[in-house]
């Protein structure tokens, strides 16, 4: 080594050194929900198909003997998306005559109304997860760590690609960095691995820059609505007259400062709780409108999100998926979940169906194996397998009933006061008694109804890039690939 390079590597060291006293951690593993792994052919199945992967790392500043610093902390963006075939026939193409799910109170006209279920009739985007990790920095002489200053609202503003407020004058923490060449600090993607990570496998695609939110917070007028049994819990929207908040913390234990019912903002992720090693916020869930690309208007939707702190890493995971009772009678989506998020870690390596069995080993419950897929059908005894346990038997089964009748009333017009009617009106006008839940209602008369069914407990898989990956994903960490979408997806590389 010439005299140069050692003075480079000693500099380097004395550079490492300080970064060390001046943050406390900067690293970040690849996280994702686990999709679904073989578990995700079923006929009455929605599964994710699109992935996208970005980095968004944080410079922290502060300083150390005197001396102003920067240090550049790792951020990992992991997001999927699922698509659904012919929406609309496969709900009896029963759509509403009048959609009214707004934050005023007025309907949409009838050639909007017209373009979004062409859209729908299409090939709609219908859910989006996400998976943002960065490490659980503090920085020496300031309180204010990273955890404080993620908060839900700043979180949905990095990831709508807005001007975030963690970067404003004097902050401590700021997105993104000035990738060399470049004269902005704006967020690029990692890998430079396009062309390869399209080759990952089976229908999925990859891509190098995440499908960014376009999320609306206040532009639904419904409200939460939960019902719970147990350690299981089913989530809903219902009409705005019910007067339900349109913002709630969903604890995963009742006795939670957070309880059901609190109203929230968007300023904190509320109280903690623990379970081993791993600390986590309450379930945010939220009655939202969203505009994935190539959908004509804002639609109806229900945002969930978390936080979690795991092995000195601050994991901030959720998403949105459709909500189908404003736009489709006898119809209702219902979130649900029996405990927590399984967080896993895995090691990568060339067998995939080994990674994936290393992954399913730590789950704690048996619907965690059909990870993010989303159940479509009726609510009769094959949608058991994607409910938690608790609602199964017993009076579980009427406890999902009610809360999903509530969720497909139609509501009151604000501006008369009389409930909204059907198609058909004179037919409609009784369907609460006609409406029948096959789980608690049998296979008697009337109509069915039907429920898109997505999982807040989704099982978290983060994975140890190790010494030798290749093919398909960036790990910056390590400044190296790996291809573990195949082996979470349960498709096979090409």
């Amino acid at each position: 080594m010439s005299l140069s390079g050692c003075v480079d590597d000693i500099q380097g060291r004395v550079e490492d050194e300080a970064a060390g006293r001046l943050v406390s951690m900067t690293a970040a593993s690849p996280s994702f929900f686990y999709a679904g792994g073989s578990h995700r052919t079923g006929e009455r199945q929605h599964a994710e198909t699109s992935y996208t992967q970005e980095s968004i790392p944080i410079v922290a500043s502060g300083e150390l003997e005197g001396v102003s610093r920067t240090v550049e902390l790792e951020g990992i963006h992991t997001d999927s998306t699922a698509k659904a075939q012919d929406y609309n026939s496969v709900r009896s193409n029963k759509r509403r005559s009048e959609v009214d799910f707004g934050d005023d109170g007025d309907d949409l006209d009838e050639d909007t109304l017209d373009r979004l279920y062409e859209y729908l009739d299409d090939e709609p985007t219908v859910s989006q997860r996400f998976v943002v990790v960065v490490p659980d920095a503090s920085v020496t002489g300031h309180e204010q760590s990273l955890a404080d200053a993620i908060t839900p609202e700043i979180l949905l503003e990095q990831l709508a690609a807005e001007p975030s407020r963690l970067d404003g004058e004097g902050s401590v923490y700021a997105w993104g960095r000035a990738k060399a060449g470049t004269e902005t600090g704006n967020l690029y993607c990692w890998g430079d691995n396009h062309s390869r990570a399209a080759d990952s496998g089976g229908d999925n695609e990859i891509r190098c820059r995440t499908t960014h939110l376009a999320i609306d917070t206040d532009g639904s007028s419904r409200g939460i609505a939960v019902e719970r049994m147990g350690e299981g819990v089913a989530v809903c929207t219902v009409p705005g007259d019910e007067g339900e908040p349109s913002w709630r913390f969903v604890p995963d234990d009742l006795d939670d400062d957070d309880g059901d019912g609190v109203p929230t903002r968007l300023e904190s992720w509320g109280e903690e709780t623990s379970v081993g090693e791993t600390t986590m916020s309450s379930c945010l869930v939220g009655a939202v409108t969203v505009q994935p690309p190539g959908c004509p208007c804002p639609m109806p939707a229900l945002f969930h999100a978390r936080r979690f702190r795991h092995d000195d890493q601050l994991l901030y995971v959720g998403g949105w998926i459709i909500d189908d009772a404003p736009l489709y009678e006898h119809s209702v989506t219902m979130l649900v979940a029996d405990g927590p998020n399984d967080i896993v870690d895995v090691e990568h390596g060339d067998d995939f169906a080994a990674m994936r069995r290393a992954a399913e080993s730590g789950f704690t419950r048996d619907r965690g194996r059909f990870g993010s897929v989303c159940y479509d059908g009726e609510f009769n005894r094959e949608s058991l397998a994607y409910l938690p346990p608790a609602f199964h038997e017993g009076d579980g089964p009427q406890r999902l009933a009610s809360i999903s009748k509530r969720s497909a009333r139609t509501g009151r017009n604000p501006q008369t006061g009389k409930e909204i009617q059907g198609t058909d009106d004179d037919e409609y006008h009784h369907y609460g008694d006609r409406l029948r839940f096959p789980l608690a209602d049998g296979d008697g008369e009337g109509e069915a109804m039907r429920g898109l069914v997505g999982a807040l407990d989704c099982p978290i898989v983060r994975v140890d890039p190790g010494e030798s990956c290749h093919n398909g994903c960036c790990c910056p960490s390590r400044d190296c690939e790996c291809n573990w979408l195949p082996a979470m997806n349960g498709q096979s590389p090409r």
